[in-house]
């Protein structure tokens, strides 16, 4: 199925929903093909391929809304969405902030050649191939140590996928792209002892992916080196995240940048648009135009043009992330920040969301502190959006006088999430993308970490 024959689907529904009485609406029709392969100490476990589509009707009558979805694209099908989704609108409640975007321009956009999304050889990859580089996972995680001999999975994902919106404004929107993903999930164990860790790499195109014997290796590395891994004494120290791990701290707020949450005032940010709420060297981007990017798209689930923005820029909070409804609610313009697929209404989220580089060296990071955490792994939920507040379980490794000491594991690291934000100290000049976030290593001067 292309994009056009998704686009005459949509457009087929939306016609019909003009004529049953629907006044505004948009119509979202995707298809996506998708293939995973899993194995298990040298066996496959999991093989499948799979081809799904689905349309989805969004109609307002007046001020109220209707919703609804099908996989089935028979044209008896798409006329009962339509039915379905009218009936809905006239019987639902009023709602003065229903309808579509107002700033949402007539004509077709689609996500072209330079953003570069769309990679042939993903698609062009037979089974047999994808099946081999699994079983290439587990065999570069053995060769770096023989106390790595179990897995939980190792596996290779991949896909492509299209989607169409058209609205009753005479808006078109079209996207087309590919992924595909990697990882390794070994299992080390020596004395009793075991310790399971995971690597992975997702990207759009097949030449920027890992090896697999990277991937493999690094996985099976960092299961070994949690040997042995014990609860340190509850004390005050620096707390050093990884690359990986400092995406997933700062991407912990999303919830908080709702606008939604912000209207409510259910947000620990609600009160602090434009203050400095982090370290100054510290710059977080929602960038949905980066080329290849997992999350990229020049136009948001509502149509609406997308562009890159800084969340927090040195340290200063400058916006918060709307979707057309809550802008609406909040008085306030949307941010093009609304995610969306056929099946669901749009809300608003990040795209590639990233914290800058800095300019220090990741050993230097590890050698500014006498004794630290660096946290390889997290536990747990993380900030609470309403409160601020932090905690988490991790693992990780015990740093003395800048150099590896012992593993950690057991223990629970907390505190204010904005005195964290502030207490950053050191950022990496290590900047590591894996999916649609990143960051480089970031130092914290002081955190609580509690043990035995």
């Amino acid at each position: 199925m292309s994009v056009e024959t998704l686009l005459d689907a949509a457009s087929a529904v939306l016609e019909m929903s003009t004529r049953a009485g629907g006044g505004e609406a948009d119509v979202v029709a995707a298809r996506s093909t998708d293939f995973e392969v899993k194995v298990a100490d040298g066996e496959i476990v999991t093989l499948t391929q799979a081809t799904s589509k689905g349309i989805g009707l969004r109609v307002f009558v007046g001020e109220r809304m209707g919703f609804c979805t099908t996989s089935d694209f028979r044209p008896e099908s798409l006329r009962e969405v339509v039915e379905r989704a009218v009936a809905m609108a006239k019987e639902t409640a009023d709602d003065p902030h229903n309808g579509l975007a107002p700033e949402l321009q007539a004509g077709r956009i689609d996500a072209g050649a330079d953003l570069d999304l769309y990679d042939p050889s993903i698609v062009a990859l037979s089974t047999e191939e994808k099946i081999r580089w699994a079983h290439e996972l587990e065999a570069a995680a053995r060769s770096v140590d023989p106390r790595v001999a179990k897995f939980q999975d190792s596996g290779v994902a991949s896909g492509e996928s299209e989607q169409v919106m058209v609205t009753t404004g005479g808006a078109v929107r079209t996207t087309r792209g590919t992924g595909i993903s990697a990882w390794c999930c070994p299992i080390a164990e020596e004395n009793g002892d075991l310790q399971t860790e995971v690597w992975y790499d997702y990207r759009t195109h097949l030449e920027d992916l890992q090896s697999m014997a990277s991937i493999g290796r690094t996985a099976g590395e960092r299961a070994a080196r949690m040997l042995g891994a014990r609860p340190v004494k509850t004390q005050n120290v620096a707390i050093i995240f990884e690359p990986h791990m400092a995406a997933g701290l700062l991407g912990g707020m999303l919830g908080a940048l709702d606008g939604d949450m912000v209207y409510k005032k259910a947000s620990f940010l609600a009160d602090k648009l434009g203050e400095v709420i982090a370290a100054p060297g510290l710059t977080v981007i929602d960038d949905p135009l980066l080329p290849r990017g997992l999350a990229t798209t020049p136009f948001d689930g509502e149509g609406l043009p997308t562009r890159r923005k800084a969340i927090l820029d040195a340290g200063r909070l400058t916006t918060f992330l709307y979707d057309a409804y809550t802008a609406r609610k909040a008085g306030v313009a949307p941010t093009a920040n609304a995610r969306r697929g056929y099946s669901s209404l749009p809300s608003a989220g990040a795209f590639n969301f990233y914290v800058q580089a800095g300019t220090t060296p990741r050993d230097d990071i590890l050698k500014g502190v006498d004794r630290a955490l660096l946290v390889t792994r997290c536990l747990g939920r993380g900030v609470n959006a309403v409160s601020g507040e932090y905690s988490r379980g991790a693992n990780g490794l015990w740093i003395e006088n800048g150099e590896v000491a012992y593993p950690v594991q057991e223990v629970t690291i907390a505190g204010d999430f904005i005195e964290m934000l502030k207490g950053i100290d050191a950022i990496g000049d290590d900047f590591q993308m894996r999916g649609s976030s990143g960051a480089p290593t970031l130092r914290i001067a002081n955190m609580t970490v509690s043990g035995r």
